[in-house]
């Protein structure tokens, strides 16, 4: 009977402890995949930023009747450029079942951060397609894509707030993940 109970107590001692590697493991991906998405959104900003710049000119001088008027006005248009950002890491902690793991602040940050990061996405997935750059229509496009831009950028800021919030509470574990 001694020698059941100490083979099971074993046998939990194991699984806990390989739960707790891959969790480990979980957590480093995530990081790494948090942390090449800054990278990501914060290689964009300058262009982003002289982007909506110039189409605000343009937008508030009136001057954008046809495409061409736009290149000349915006003359570092060269599409939204939009960052491709990662929730692999994250993705895969969930599938694995490693989220009771983290601990309820770590798991709410991360829920809220990757719910935005998916709003994200979707804004500029959606958004993207309803241009129309035909000469018609570019005076009331070029409002568009300076309102579009503008929200983009203020989203990517939410975003970089949230990433390094997510980075500082996951820098700040221990190696143990904490319930």
């Amino acid at each position: 009977m001694f020698s059941i109970l100490l083979a099971l107590a074993v046998n939990q001692w194991s699984d806990s402890r390989k739960q707790r590697e891959l969790t480990e493991r979980a957590l480093t991906a995530i990081r790494g995949e948090i942390t090449g998405n800054v990278k990501r959104i914060e290689e964009g900003r300058p262009y982003h930023f002289s982007l909506e710049t110039e189409l605000r000119r343009a937008d508030s001088a009136g001057v954008v009747h046809r495409y061409s008027d736009l290149k000349h006005a915006a003359p570092d248009w060269s599409g939204f450029e939009n960052p491709e950002l990662d929730a692999t890491a994250w993705q895969s902690a969930l599938t694995l079942g490693v989220a009771p793991n983290l601990g309820f602040d770590t798991l709410q940050t991360l829920s809220r951060l990757y719910g935005l990061q998916t709003r994200f996405d979707q804004y500029n997935s959606a958004g993207i397609p309803t241009f129309d750059f035909s000469d018609e229509a570019m005076h009331s496009t070029v409002r568009r894509m300076y309102v579009y831009v503008a929200t983009m950028r203020t989203n990517e800021d939410t975003l970089l707030n949230r990433y390094n919030k997510a980075l500082k509470l996951l820098g700040s574990r221990s190696s143990a993940p904490t319930r």
